[in-house]
């Protein structure tokens, strides 16, 4: 029988990772970084480049222009320090315009910057 090959603690941190990200995120967004603060840790997301906004999506001259602002919400706070996942949408456009585009999501439960699992945590609905 073989053994199993030891995880880097990049893998480690990793497989951590997904377990706080829900797992409908990640058919969206890909996780490229996970970093401890002093008072917290923010696991990275950024949208994966073939999330096309469906505006666009007959085009074939769609090119990547960068990031929106990141949405910070927090994820889990069973750690010693908060979790929270800092996602990132891109911002597309056709070839030669100016006008951008990006992706809507449901993230957060009404303004609480929670994600729903979170929410459904602290808050009881009847």
């Amino acid at each position: 029988m073989g053994q199993k090959r030891k995880q880097s603690n990049q893998d480690v941190l990793f497989e951590l990772s997904r377990m706080m990200v829900p797992r409908d995120l990640l058919g969206f967004f890909d996780i490229v970084e996970v970093k401890e603060l002093y008072k917290e840790w923010h696991i990275i997301l950024h949208e994966k480049e073939d999330q096309v906004p469906k505006k666009l999506s007959a085009f074939a001259d769609v090119v990547l222009d960068g990031f929106c602002n990141p949405l910070t919400v927090l994820s889990h706070g069973f750690s010693t320090k908060p979790v929270y996942l800092v996602m990132t949408r891109r911002r597309w456009k056709r070839s030669g315009t100016d006008e951008h585009f990006s992706n809507q999501y449901v993230i957060t439960e009404d303004s609480a910057k929670l994600t729903p699992d979170m929410a459904g945590f602290f808050f009881f609905y009847d």
